[in-house]
């Protein structure tokens, strides 16, 4: 039977780590023995998580990081790379997405959108693959969406940026999959996290009260089973829906 990968002593830097999906993903893999370095724009719920971690008896760094500035990136991945020596694995998780029609859209809501979806990945991405690329081994995850596989009307601008992710992800694989780095993007379909409070309910094509949505520790899980999978097996692409979702 092929062995697993381990967890155990691997180094991880989750952002949007405070909550929802990135929080879930920082206690899967914490339990499994990874060092987590959380980064998030939430001082407050970024202490209440690493106490929760201390709690578990998990070593962890947290560190206010906002995504859309290439400064936090770098100095999260230097200050990670001075406590523990390595980053074996990234999950660009931060991500923000606001719903409505193009003719009544709030530019400063899209360049918002463009910044953390698009951007954010980037200077993360950027930031970590040079210690990855000299150890010769890594893991990057980028959290897409249903929306990068499919349009939706009154999501353009969110469902572009997941676009994007998806093409820079696939880009990124063929650069470093020479330096035996694995890249996989996963899409979460309906999940429930404070993300959605920021879509208008009213006329949305989604069911945002509809109650058996997925839980933030369901994408962990997919997470969990990415960063497992043998030395040499990569998952590209991975959509994790509730049953019901259509698209």
């Amino acid at each position: 039977m092929t062995e697993m990968n381990s967890l155990k002593g691997k180094v991880a830097i989750v952002t949007g780590a405070s909550k929802g999906i990135g929080r879930a993903t920082v206690v899967r893999i914490a339990r499994d023995g990874a060092l987590p370095v959380l980064g998030a724009t939430s001082e407050a719920l970024l202490e209440t998580l690493q106490r929760e971690l201390t709690a578990m008896g998990v070593e962890s760094l947290s560190q206010r990081c906002d995504v859309t500035r290439l400064s936090d990136c770098e100095a999260l991945v230097r200050n990670a790379l001075g406590r523990f020596g390595k980053i074996d694995i990234l999950v660009n998780n931060a991500g923000v997405g606001f719903s409505g029609a193009i003719v009544d859209s709030d530019p400063e809501k899209a360049e918002r959108m463009v910044m953390v979806n698009i951007l954010g990945v980037y200077y993360m991405t950027r930031s970590v693959l040079p210690s990855m690329i000299e150890r010769g081994s890594g893991d990057i995850i980028n959290i897409g969406s249903v929306a990068s596989l499919k349009y939706s009307p009154r999501f353009a601008v969110y469902s572009a940026t997941k676009f994007a992710v998806r093409a820079f992800s696939e880009a990124l694989r063929n650069e470093v999959q020479g330096h035996n780095i694995r890249v996989t993007t996963v899409h979460p379909g309906m999940t429930r996290t404070a993300f959605f409070d920021s879509f208008a309910r009213g006329g949305s094509p989604v069911p945002l009260d509809k109650g058996d949505i997925l839980r933030p520790e369901d994408i962990a899980e997919a997470i969990h089973c990415v960063l497992t999978r043998p030395d040499g097996v990569a998952m590209n692409e991975v959509t994790v829906r509730p049953t019901w979702q259509e698209r």
